[in-house]
């Protein structure tokens, strides 16, 4: 990783991306989008396809892409009617990244494959979005983004894992999204579904993710370990295979409405909250936190790379993976007060003590 500090996220808005969507119901988990062509094709494959014939020939740049993955919740499964297809670049280059990506935006653009080409060079993770032009389905593309791609395939594995999981972050995104707790000065879709993740780690149905990587070969992104196991978790004693999946949603609006934000971190990693104190202090972290640890001494000088130096607001998630990135960073306390109001008030509703 980059030890030199970052630009703080440019929180203006982008007028591509708050458009109003109707409200989402329950039985578009599965529909899929009326494409202009009625044969049955897999889009993702499409897509890649298309990408990497238009993109092959950038050496005018000294550029070389490396790879092309698809990530996102096409690969993770938590896909609704109208996803977006995300794909990750990696590429070298001696040519500046700005530079890169306004070559690969006007190569779309020239294609006439993929129309209303935007880069969004400023974003805190520059990407461009564009729309397919003879599917109609939108494409988010970012750039040596790797991290990206473990997530979305973590994603993928822990919804195997138990027939619960999937339908309660399913129900959990479009309740979110109908009430605009999703969306650019809000949470991501990602940071909503580890909400959920983690009130299943509380309750005993999913395993702290540290756990998913012990035993396995490091994986590793920077200096982050990106690998997990993809054996079946025998071990996890299932004490709550009573609860329904109601059960679940109403624990997560109680324990959100109830958690105490100025005081502690969630942890998918560990699993548990993790107290904002021992972050400035960070001897006092767990010991399985010893990478955090290592990446504080190495970046202190430099607040903005920390874990508690990512967000001006009181909100903190920490990726799985990467445990200096703050996953809800981008919540307005605007939002953060809608989101505890509507906990609190599915909690009263359904006279949750």
């Amino acid at each position: 990783m980059d030890n030199q500090c970052a630009p703080f996220p440019n929180s203006k808005k982008n007028k591509f991306m708050n458009a109003k969507k109707r409200p989402l119901q329950s039985k578009e988990f599965y529909k899929h989008k009326k494409f202009k062509s009625n044969k049955d094709f897999n889009i993702v494959t499409l897509f890649k396809t298309e990408l990497q014939r238009i993109l092959i020939n950038s050496n005018e740049l000294n550029t070389t892409i490396t790879d092309i993955q698809p990530y996102g919740s096409r690969i993770s499964g938590l896909n609704i009617s109208d996803s977006d297809v995300d794909f990750n670049i990696n590429y070298v280059s001696k040519s500046s990244a700005k530079n890169v990506i306004k070559s690969f935006a006007n190569k779309l653009r020239q294609s006439q494959v993929f129309i209303k080409v935007f880069p969004l060079i400023g974003a805190k993770i520059p990407i461009i979005k564009c729309t397919h032009l003879n599917t109609g389905v939108d494409c988010d593309i970012s750039f040596n983004n790797i991290s990206a791609v473990h997530n979305s395939h973590l994603l993928n594995h822990i919804l195997s894992m138990d027939y619960r999981i999937k339908p309660v972050l399913m129900k959990l995104k479009i309740w979110a999204k109908n009430i605009g707790l999703i969306n650019t000065n809000g949470f991501s879709s990602y940071s909503f579904y580890w909400l959920g993740l983690f009130i299943m780690q509380v309750l005993g149905l999913l395993p702290a993710i540290r756990d998913l990587q012990k035993s396995v070969p490091e994986i590793l992104v920077g200096q982050w370990n990106c690998a997990f196991s993809k054996k079946p978790q025998d071990d996890i004693v299932k004490k709550q295979e009573t609860l329904s999946e109601n059960d679940i949603l109403n624990t997560f609006y109680k324990y959100y409405s109830n958690f105490d934000f100025n005081k502690f971190v969630i942890s998918p990693y560990t699993g548990y909250p993790l107290l904002k104190t021992d972050f400035e202090n960070v001897e006092q972290l767990p010991d399985e936190l010893w990478r955090y640890k290592q990446f504080y001494k190495e970046n202190q000088e430099c607040q903005k790379l920390l874990f508690l130096g990512s967000c001006p607001f009181k909100m903190y998630t920490q990726d799985p993976f990467q445990h200096n990135v703050n996953i809800t960073a981008r919540v307005t306390p605007k939002v953060f007060e809608k989101f505890i109001n509507a906990c609190a008030e599915l909690k009263t509703k359904n006279n949750l003590s």
